[in-house]
């Protein structure tokens, strides 16, 4: 008795069937405005969750901070301004959510 033995496909033998795909540069830097633009958002309608909104706010604004690093954000107008917007969503909503836990916080 043979036992017949096939071969398994070697996965660098194909590179177009197993490969990763990858995102140009400068559309990773628009994908970080748009994150901090959300999460900016968010921050700003969560800030009852007694420091969720906090947490969302501080996340917009690294966020906003990485968009502002891309070389393709940098020389775009408007992908700039919307990490700027998504810093300043960030920092209203910490400032909301800071407001809310004082004034909260002694009457639980």
């Amino acid at each position: 008795m043979t036992a017949t033995t096939q071969s398994r496909p070697d996965p660098g033998s194909s590179p177009a069937r197993f490969s990763r795909l990858t995102r140009p540069q400068h559309l990773q830097g628009e994908h970080w405005s748009d994150i901090s633009v959300m999460l900016g958002a968010l921050s700003i309608v969560m800030f009852w969750m007694f420091g969720f909104g906090i947490v969302l706010g501080v996340c917009a604004i690294a966020a906003g901070i990485a968009a502002n690093r891309y070389p393709a954000v940098e020389g775009s107008e408007p992908k700039s301004l919307e990490a700027l917007l998504g810093i300043l969503t960030g920092a209203f909503g910490i400032a909301a959510g800071t407001v809310f836990l004082t004034a909260a916080l002694p009457h639980l």
